[in-house]
């Protein structure tokens, strides 16, 4: 941990206060004292307001990946469109936190690699100065308009729709699985397949997935059939066998080429798989989860808990970077987010690409989950449920709900006023709520709310309801602050219907109630028949 002394003789030089200085314009700055931050918003206008900081306690300095006309005049109470008129544009940074710390440079070289990819010369680097780096590209590189929006707008959902294609696009192309050669391409570093899993203390089932190349789910390698067969060139007799290296045909005694089938058992029905490097399995992408007003550390702010610099560098530097390159004492200043240096439009490419991937991905996904929909239409009880008054079961809840009952890391207590008011518009009683919400928390990870505080919502919305004498239903599916920027919203082929959860589960029921009738009439009619064929025969 950093002394006051350590900081004071830091942040009291000259060229440390230019240098962060040059980041802060435009940006709102969060000021860290250990472990907690100071007011927000706040800024960075002259060199002494550093130093000042410095004096009252502060141990790093972060900065705002948006860019306002005036940082002061933000506050949590702000909607959306005020937001987007204070909102100037947003810098693209990828936040790449791994615990390993060659993977970790590994991890960022292929990144840096695919934005290269992507036609875009600006992008910076820098060491956060822990255990990751952060990736950047500045607003000046973007375009001014995607699908027909103003990218300055495009915040949070832009940086996390390119962050999720590019992990997608690296996947695919540039971390490649050979396990002929027990090797991992990183790029084109070639890492020996034993010498990750000894590294990460990892096994090779956490390490690597097996995915449907149709609809990107995964399968279960248990459920994966695989069998050769043997065709004769000559006369295209073709036979199953075991895994001999040669077989002759039995017809014209010719040698028959061998070719492996591989059937995955995947729900949209394709055989096409294929094994992939599960990059979350070691990395944290915290781009995707980030949200409006969201911060990372200043350049050349110290980390309070390594006290290294987080230095900008070479992005050619990274295989080769190393953390004692951070020391505060004799650090090297480098270039970050140089916007003189953009060229106006570069990721257009990237965009394009981050928002068509996006679409084709959800569209495919409904085209799988529609067939599946259909599939469990049929499994599901013929009971008839009455939508007044029954508890509306579980396996009709929308995939939103069922999203948030498997647990969460964040938006617990958003996720659990989600809850309470679906279940409650769903005809379930308060004791069945209470705990079904208790057995939720256990879920959550890697903390859990407080019991009191459920069981005090709880009461809260009793009340509320009894007062109200109507049933408060949750947010509906379009709602930003709920449903959209905490990522609950997980849709399928049903969801584009709907604008309430609570109506995705009552519009399930309906069709279960329109369906089971005829399913009932035609077993009462095969059932007579079988009937009618008896007396006939006994006849």
């Amino acid at each position: 941990m950093l002394t006051l002394s350590q900081t004071l003789s830091y942040y009291k030089r000259k060229d440390v206060q230019k240098l962060m200085l040059e980041h802060a314009a435009n940006k709102e700055i969060g000021v860290r004292f250990d472990e907690s931050f100071g007011k927000r918003p706040d800024i960075l206008a002259y060199d002494n307001d550093i130093l000042e900081s410095a004096k009252r306690g502060a141990t790093s300095f972060h900065c705002s990946e948006e860019l306002w006309n005036n940082p002061l005049q933000l506050n949590p109470n702000l909607r959306r469109n005020e937001l987007d008129d204070l909102r100037i544009g947003w810098d693209l940074i990828l936040d790449i936190d791994c615990p390993y710390w060659n993977f970790s440079k590994l991890t960022t070289y292929v990144f840096i690699k695919a934005l290269k990819d992507h036609n875009i010369d600006n992008v910076t680097v820098k060491f956060s100065g822990g255990k990751g780096f952060h990736i950047a590209v500045p607003f000046e590189s973007f375009p001014n308009k995607v699908v027909g929006i103003d990218v300055k707008n495009l915040f949070p959902e832009g940086p996390r729709k390119i962050a999720e294609y590019l992990l997608y696009y690296i996947t695919q192309n540039l971390i490649i699985v050979d396990k002929t050669k027990n090797l991992i391409k990183f790029g084109k570093i070639d890492v020996k397949f034993d010498k990750l899993l000894e590294e990460t203390g990892k096994k090779d089932s956490d390490l690597t997935v097996t995915r449907c190349e149709n609809c990107r789910n995964t399968i279960d390698e248990k459920k994966i059939i695989s069998k050769s067969e043997y065709i004769c060139p000559n006369c295209e007799y073709s036979e199953e066998g075991d895994d001999s290296k040669f077989k002759s045909c039995p017809k014209c005694k010719r040698i028959m080429e061998k070719y492996v089938i591989n059937k995955a058992l995947c729900r949209c029905g394709s055989s096409k798989f294929r094994r992939e490097f599960d990059l979350s399995s070691i990395v944290n992408v915290d781009t995707i989860l980030i949200s409006s007003r969201h911060m990372f550390r200043m350049p050349y702010s110290l980390h309070e808990k390594t006290g290294l610099v987080s230095m900008p560098f070479d992005i050619k530097h990274i295989l080769k970077f190393e953390k004692t390159e951070a020391d505060p004492k004799n650090f090297k200043s480098y270039k970050f987010l140089d916007r003189k240096s953009a060229h106006a439009g570069e990721a257009m490419t990237l965009f394009q690409k981050a928002f068509d991937y996006k679409s084709e991905n959800l569209q495919r996904s409904r085209d799988v989950v529609r067939k599946t929909f259909e599939k469990e239409k049929n499994m599901i009880s013929s009971q008839n449920l009455n939508l007044d008054n029954t508890a509306i079961p579980e396996e009709f809840f929308p995939p939103c709900i069922k999203k948030i009952s498997r647990g969460l890391e964040d938006g617990k207590k958003r996720a659990l006023l989600v809850l309470i008011n679906f279940l409650s518009s769903c005809n379930w009683e308060h004791d069945k709520i209470e705990e079904y919400c208790l057995k939720w928390n256990e879920r959550n990870k890697p903390d859990q709310l407080k019991e009191t505080y459920i069981r005090g919502q709880l009461r809260y919305y009793k009340n509320q309801a009894a007062n109200n004498k109507e049933k408060m239903m949750p947010p509906n599916c379009d709602n930003r602050g709920y449903m959209i920027d905490t990522q609950f919203c997980n849709p399928d082929g049903l969801c584009r219907n709907i604008k309430n959860p609570v109506q995705y589960a009552k519009k399930r029921v309906w069709m279960q109630n329109n369906d089971a009738p005829k399913k009932r009439i035609k077993k009462e009619n095969t059932k007579g028949e079988k009937k009618s064929e008896k007396e006939t025969t006994k006849e």
